[in-house]
């Protein structure tokens, strides 16, 4: 790692901060943010100032309104990794959502609608396991941390001990024409197993 830099998301632009990379010879960078901060200036002067460089961006920057704004030239160049998956590798049941969003809305959903609609459903799944003490917000607590082996739209999954799920699989994306392309599954470590 050559540096470690933090942004002002309301500059005007960091031409600073691209001149800084491209003095120490950087040939990538990973923005940790999301787009609401600043991220397409910070993308369009970075990649001004250092054709070639690669950039890296979490999944606060996996929607159209990064990647339909981000220089066209840089595009190639710019890799985004989400939890989300491509409709066709989520289980059967998802086809149900994916069709049912298309329908009611008229286009695909942002990748973490998924995730909203399996949220909201294992919040479900959180009052019913307390029982008669689903009013009790401990007891929901416990119930959604007692969530163990869940058939969902994501792929069966279990709740550890930190809250988290137990599903592993990433989306490694690219960006086209405006558009985040999904170009491989990303096992991420789970640190429970």
């Amino acid at each position: 790692m050559v540096g470690d830099e933090g942004i002002d998301p309301k500059a005007a632009n960091y031409r600073s901060l691209a001149a800084k990379m491209k003095s120490v010879g950087a040939d990538g960078f990973f923005f940790g943010g999301i787009t609401a901060n600043n991220a397409v200036q910070l993308w369009g002067d970075v990649f001004a100032s250092n054709p070639d460089i690669k950039g890296f961006g979490p999944d606060g920057v996996a929607e159209t309104a990064f990647t339909s704004k981000i220089p066209t030239s840089t595009q190639k160049n710019t890799f985004i990794t989400n939890p989300t998956l491509p409709e066709q590798l989520y289980p059967p049941t998802a086809k149900k959502f994916f069709g049912d969003f298309k329908a009611k809305y008229g286009s695909d959903p942002e990748p973490y609608a998924i995730y909203g609609y399996e949220a909201m459903n294992a919040a479900l799944e959180a009052i019913k396991n307390a029982g008669d003490k689903g009013n009790c917000r401990e007891d929901v607590i416990k119930g959604f941390y007692n969530i163990k082996n869940r058939t969902s739209v994501l792929g069966t999954y279990s709740i550890d001990a930190d809250g988290d799920t137990t599903i592993t699989d990433y989306g490694g994306n690219t960006i086209d024409n405006g558009k985040l392309v999904f170009d491989k599954v990303i096992k991420a470590q789970n640190p429970s197993s």
